[in-house]
């Protein structure tokens, strides 16, 4: 090479060289920060998120009831156990205090605030009142602050056979053709109870004649009066009654 060329050449790569030494290394660094801070922005929302769904789902299965049931006319010496309320934020600590609200709340249902225990401590009648809606809640027991959402259930009276059945607008009368023939419609009675018709057979009736008889017959679920043979007299008495199936239980 001659000699002349080294002196341009070394004027030529040296401003080169210069300007790629002096570069800064940040624009190499910046996207790598960039990076790493969007990383620890997406761990913090996800766990912010991740604890609200906690909490949310905490709040969805806290309660584990939603309906009691209690026997109606109950009338021994202490108040009637009806049922315990408890949320699974309770660990036995005594450290939160259950509170009763709503329907015969204080009145007719009583709570131990420490155990969550509800007694009726007054008498029940189905016929009167079948359920009571009432609201439980959940508090730190120094603050009050609620641990809980309100929560709503729902207390349901259960019948006992307690009433007669009652015969609607009798006496009845009725009249029927002589001679009539075997099967004849004379009459339909009609009985109520106001007993649950739901639960059990305590409302469950069954008609009988106990005078008139063999001439009439009845339908001992419907409560239809018929001939059972042809009749050759004017008129005659009828003493109809009703009377409900008895339910036997057997309980350990």
């Amino acid at each position: 090479m001659p000699e002349r060329l080294v002196p341009m050449l070394l004027d030529l790569w040296t401003p080169l060289m210069i300007l790629w030494i002096t570069l800064p290394p940040c624009i190499y660094a910046a996207p790598l920060d960039q990076s790493q801070g969007a990383v620890s922005g997406s761990r913090l929302e996800l766990n912010r998120l991740s604890e609200e769904q906690r909490i949310l789902n905490r709040s969805k299965r806290g309660w584990v009831w939603n309906q009691m049931f209690v026997l109606e006319e109950f009338s021994g010496p202490e108040p009637i156990l009806v049922g315990r309320l408890h949320t699974d934020l309770d660990p036995g600590s005594k450290k939160i205090k259950y509170i009763l609200s709503g329907d015969g709340a204080g009145t007719i249902f009583q709570i131990n605030d420490i155990t969550g225990d509800i007694h009726a401590i007054k008498r029940l009648d189905r016929e009167e009142k079948a359920e009571y809606t009432l609201t439980a809640q959940a508090v730190d027991w120094e603050t009050n602050k609620p641990l809980e959402p309100p929560s709503e259930f729902i207390i349901k009276v259960q019948d006992i056979n307690d009433n007669a059945p009652e015969f609607l607008n009798g006496p009845y009368h009725a009249t029927v053709p002589e001679m009539s023939i075997l099967g004849t419609s004379v009459t339909n009675v009609t009985a109520t109870d106001a007993d649950d018709p739901v639960y059990g057979n305590s409302a469950k009736l069954v008609y009988s004649i106990l005078e008139g008889q063999p001439y009439f017959s009845i339908e001992p679920e419907t409560g239809t009066d018929g001939e059972r043979s042809g009749i050759y007299f004017k008129s005659t008495n009828l003493r109809t009654v009703v009377r409900k199936q008895l339910q036997s239980s057997v309980s350990d």
